[in-house]
């Protein structure tokens, strides 16, 4: 998908009302900003002209001529690529072709969204004694194989799928500690009451999640944005963790480069991979 595009539908959930309204004309009906000039865009929204130049603000353009241009060439370009439901006659060749697609447009649209954040996070995770991580569910296995990764560099943290191992670990954190949550919407009970636990005790909270106002936005210092809509019937599209693992990998590489500079992070990963393959038959 567009760029552009990508950006209005993620702010939309979060846009003022009088804004709200004019992304939803855009997406909707998106040819008819051709012939529109501003004054004609407030009339068909029901919107003052205000509004209007508020929402090309906020999508970083100037004003409204530069925003429609921008528009019109994110729809000239086509639109997104459709996550195609798997049929009852497709091969596994078909379904294969549909999965890696999907994971390739949500990883797309996610980089879309990149900001200075990732940069901040990396500070942070580079600065702090420790790194916790926290999530749920099908979110756990993400966080745990960070855990793992960070592991290997002989970083303190911890990874528990149980919550009242989370809770215990977010109210032993320190000011020099990170708390690395992952929750698609950001309304998990048990990440949102730990990452809370975790803010009061001064650590980073640095987060991962779909949504743009969510409780556990409330409490967290970084965040990292995804770009997906898991509509299935038991939320478990995986591209959603795709996404997730690939942000934490770039972290993880990322780290290793950075911290590089100071100490031979290589000698680290040889001896516990030494260690790994004394292990093998």
């Amino acid at each position: 998908m567009n760029d552009l595009l990508v950006r209005i539908k993620f702010q939309l959930p979060s846009l003022p009302r009088a804004e709200k309204i004019v992304a939803e004309e855009l997406l909707e009906n998106p040819e008819a900003i051709t012939d529109l000039t501003l004054a004609a865009m407030a009339r068909e929204t029901g919107s003052s002209e205000a509004s209007i130049i508020r929402f090309c603000r906020r999508m970083g353009f100037n004003g409204y001529t530069e925003l429609k241009h921008a528009f019109m060439k994110a729809v000239k370009e086509g639109d997104e690529v459709q996550s195609e439901e798997i049929k009852d006659h497709d091969d596994m060749r078909t379904i294969l072709k549909k999965v890696f697609q999907s994971n390739i447009q949500t990883l797309n649209d996610t980089l879309s969204l990149a900001t200075d954040n990732y940069d901040r996070a990396l500070a942070a995770m580079l600065k702090a004694k420790a790194i916790h991580f926290f999530g749920t569910g099908d979110a756990f296995s993400v966080c745990q194989l960070a855990y793992m990764k960070f592991s290997r560099l002989g970083i303190e943290g911890s990874a528990h799928s149980d919550v009242m191992l989370q809770l215990i670990a977010a109210s032993n954190l320190k000011p020099d500690d990170v708390a690395f949550a992952v929750s698609y919407e950001g309304r998990s009970r048990n990440i949102v009451n730990a990452v809370k636990v975790a803010k009061e005790m001064g650590a980073t909270i640095i987060c991962i999640t779909k949504m743009n106002k969510s409780p556990m936005l409330k409490y967290t210092d970084i965040n990292l944005f995804t770009s997906i809509s898991d509509l299935t019937v038991g939320r478990d599209k995986v591209t959603r963790r795709v996404s997730d693992q690939a942000i934490l990998d770039a972290l993880y590489l990322g780290y290793i480069t950075k911290c590089g500079q100071k100490q031979n992070m290589s000698r680290y990963l040889k001896r516990v991979q030494n260690a790994i393959d004394c292990n093998k038959i």
